[in-house]
């Protein structure tokens, strides 16, 4: 195929037929010499054109161009022969004869013209007719032999311009096995052979009637079964339906739901041991400052908790509503670090929806910064507010702790634990870390948003 760049809609006559339509036209056009001859001792002026006319209308339709000129040069040339040569009979008619001749030159050439033109169109015809045959044959070939369902339907309009249902066009011996059919569904509607079809499907068949191709899974058969269905426009009022058994993909996806659930749960539970084991060791710890870091640690896992905890709550299995999250982790926070009400915590966060590993690391990296601010900020006559928001910036999101404290003057955190975490962790969400001081603390970290899902519901902001 690739090595062909020959068009056959107009390729020529192969040079056998040429050959076989030449000779054909001389042999006609020798006949009716013959039967002029015959017939002129009864018809003296009967004259040879009539008798050429055909032949040369022959050589065209059966071989083109050139059998019609070797046939239109041959009775020219008995023609000729007839009127002005040996068998001319008078010559004191030559000059009339002549003109005769021309004529009959130019009225042949036009039927030969005709005949060849007719044997293109008519090649073309069959050429056509046989790339017809041949698509045909390979569309039949695909339709009975693809393991995907495929069925061709018609729109039935409401009276408000809507379809309210459609007709079976055609449907090949796949989609018959999956929904456990015969043929007999030709001609049917939909309604009649899915009962209770769902308003969802018809109006993504008004969604791909009007040229936009549609995908979605439906489940059907008692929930036994569950298809993927792919619909395209055809027509004005036509679709084709390509419809896929999914059913393996789905109990896999379920069994792979109830696994992870199942291993989500345990990390969850482990954490929670850890938390429990830390919080026992932290209330016989004697030195204050091993009490403080115990606690510290355990915030850290709990907050790792949390995540998992949310994860869990959710439909998606591998991304955490993390403003959510956000809103439930500070509550926490709130709980355990501010006992009083001088320090207040609120939180503004647009909608966002982390991976997994996105939202646990960024998650103890509000805990660090958080955890800081409350213990730090504030001197203990002074009260304040602790602000944590998230937002999405020219394809950014940006997560902000700031308080409204002391401030930390010309020095910068940098050599504490909970600081080398937060930027070590910063750093492998791929992200930047800017520290404002001044009137009280700000911490800006910038990540791209690869990865993030961004939700379009209004911004949350409570305070807590």
């Amino acid at each position: 195929m690739g090595g062909n760049n020959a068009s056959p809609t107009h390729a020529g006559p192969s040079l056998g037929r040429v050959v076989w339509a030449a000779f054909v036209g001389v042999v006609l056009v020798a006949a009716g010499a013959a039967l002029h001859g015959y017939l002129s001792h009864w018809a003296p002026g009967l004259g040879a054109f009539g008798f050429f006319y055909p032949a040369l209308l022959a050589a065209g339709l059966l071989g083109g161009w050139v059998p019609a000129a070797v046939t239109l040069g041959a009775s020219v040339g008995l023609a000729w022969w007839f009127m002005l040569g040996p068998g001319g009979g008078q010559p004191a008619h030559a000059p009339g004869a002549a003109a005769n001749l021309i004529i009959y030159f130019l009225s042949g050439a036009l039927v030969a013209l005709v005949g060849a033109r007719l044997d293109t169109l008519l090649r073309r015809r069959r050429i056509g007719l046989a790339r017809l045959a041949e698509r045909e044959l390979r569309y039949r070939t695909l339709f009975e032999s693809v393991s995907d369902g495929f069925a061709l339907v018609k729109a039935v309009w409401g009276p408000d311009g809507r379809p309210v249902d459609y007709i079976v066009l055609e449907v090949n011996p796949a989609l018959l096995r999956m929904l456990r059919a015969d043929a007999s569904i030709v001609g049917k509607r939909q309604s009649e052979i899915l009962r209770d079809t769902p308003q969802t499907w018809l109006d993504a068949c008004q969604t791909a009637l009007a040229g936009k191709p549609v995908t979605f899974e439906f489940q059907a058969l008692g929930g036994a079964k569950w298809f993927e269905i792919h619909l395209s426009r055809v027509g004005e009022d036509r679709l084709a339906q390509f419809i896929v058994d999914i059913t393996d993909r789905k109990v896999a996806e379920a069994r792979h739901a109830e696994l992870f659930d199942e291993l989500n749960h345990r990390v969850k539970n482990n954490l929670a041991m850890v938390s429990a084991m830390l919080a026992m060791q932290a209330r016989v710890a004697s030195a204050p400052n091993v009490r403080d870091d115990l606690n510290r640690a355990i915030d850290r896992i709990q907050t790792i908790a949390d995540v998992h905890a949310a994860l869990y709550r959710s439909s998606s299995k591998d991304q955490v509503d993390f403003a959510a999250y956000l809103q439930d982790l500070c509550e926490r926070l709130a709980g355990s670090l501010l006992t009083d009400e001088r320090v207040r915590l609120a939180v503004d966060a647009e909608p966002a929806s982390l991976p997994l590993d996105k939202a646990v690391t960024l998650g103890v990296v509000v805990n660090e910064l958080v955890t800081n601010a409350a213990k730090h900020a504030f001197p203990a006559s002074e009260g304040g507010v602790i602000r944590v928001g998230l937002r999405h910036e020219a394809g950014n999101l940006v997560l902000t702790v700031a308080d409204t404290g002391k401030g930390m003057g010309d020095s910068l955190p940098n050599k504490g634990l909970g600081m080398r975490l937060v930027r070590s962790l910063v750093q492998q969400l791929d992200g930047a870390m800017e520290i404002g001081g001044g009137a009280g603390s700000v911490f800006t970290i910038r990540m791209r948003e690869a990865g993030i899902l961004p939700l379009k519901e209004a911004a949350q902001s409570r305070l807590l």
